[in-house]
């Protein structure tokens, strides 16, 4: 072989090793998911999202968008996510939060607090979860839940929490957010599903908390304590420090308990902090939103 020739191919082959490494790289544990002992989790390389995005309305200081992306599957059953992603006129550069509502809540009821939320200067990422509105699909009860999970396939819970991942990987793809200063927050149901994903990406800059808690589960020697332990949220929350952990409840909450609340906000590691107020329903309050706005600034340093 001439000289000219070898050097050829050598170069051509470095390419080619160079470019496969590049590829394997960007694939490796793409969108893996973990199971190990009582907990789960997902790769942060979780890929670029696909989504779509249009305008729906203008509304005084905000611009209202129609998002939709699509997540993993739930067996066969194709998953897309319906969001609303509602953010500051004029504005550049703005942190952003994924709003989780509670469980049955429609992301136009969310958007109502994500509104008051985006009038402070920040972009807010709402969506439909699993078995709701324009999402629609499968959200199984516990019993169902896990038995998906007996057999080893990713449950529809653990798949709640990597909707709100994804929901992260969208908003960091959206002009004029910081892609940098995200974090993420949730009501009710809501609230236990932000626990799980602020402990699993750390990215996530913090992780506000509104009348919620975990289930406090026992650690019996059954065969359906491991996914128990999975789904419930007192397993997680010490993992987010040293991001920011914040809970807002009321005292006479009657679906999630005062006390119940704060034996979840005990196994959180510092920096954390409860806030009560009295005389609200379940869920947010008007009362709250003075803190709220304190824990923003605090989650996004502005």
């Amino acid at each position: 072989m001439k000289k000219k020739t070898f050097y050829l191919v050598l170069v051509l082959l470095i390419i080619l090793s160079v470019i496969t490494a590049y590829f394997v790289i960007q694939n490796k544990n793409k969108d893996k998911y973990y199971f190990n002992g009582n907990s789960f989790s997902y790769s942060e390389n979780r890929g670029n999202p696909d989504y779509n995005i249009s305008l729906n309305e203008t509304k005084d200081n905000l611009e209202i968008y129609n998002v939709n992306f699509d997540s993993k599957n739930f067996l066969d059953y194709k998953t897309k996510i319906y969001g609303l992603l509602i953010i500051p006129k004029n504005d550049k550069n703005v942190p952003g939060l994924v709003l989780l509502p509670g469980g049955s809540v429609t992301k136009e009821s969310e958007a109502i607090l994500g509104e008051k939320i985006a009038n402070l200067g920040y972009a807010v990422l709402t969506f439909d979860q699993r078995g709701v509105g324009e999402t629609g699909g499968y959200y199984l009860g516990f019993q169902d839940d896990y038995n998906i999970f007996a057999q080893g396939k990713e449950p529809v819970q653990h798949l709640s929490v990597y909707d709100a991942l994804k929901a992260y990987d969208v908003l960091k793809k959206i002009d004029d957010v910081d892609k940098n200063n995200i974090a993420i927050a949730g009501e009710s149901m809501g609230g236990r599903y932000a626990i799980i994903a602020g402990a699993i990406d750390k990215r996530l800059k913090g992780v506000i908390v509104i009348s919620s808690s975990g289930f406090h589960v026992q650690n019996e020697n059954m065969p359906y304590t491991p996914y128990l332990f999975s789904v419930d949220p007192d397993n997680y929350i010490g993992k987010i420090s040293p991001n920011p952990v914040f809970m807002l409840h009321s005292l006479n909450d009657s679906v999630i308990s005062l006390k119940d609340a704060k034996i979840t906000f005990d196994l959180a590691k510092e920096p954390k902090k409860f806030f009560e107020v009295k005389d609200c329903p379940h869920g947010y309050c008007e009362e709250m939103f003075e803190e709220l706005k304190t824990d923003l600034k605090v989650v996004f340093g502005k």
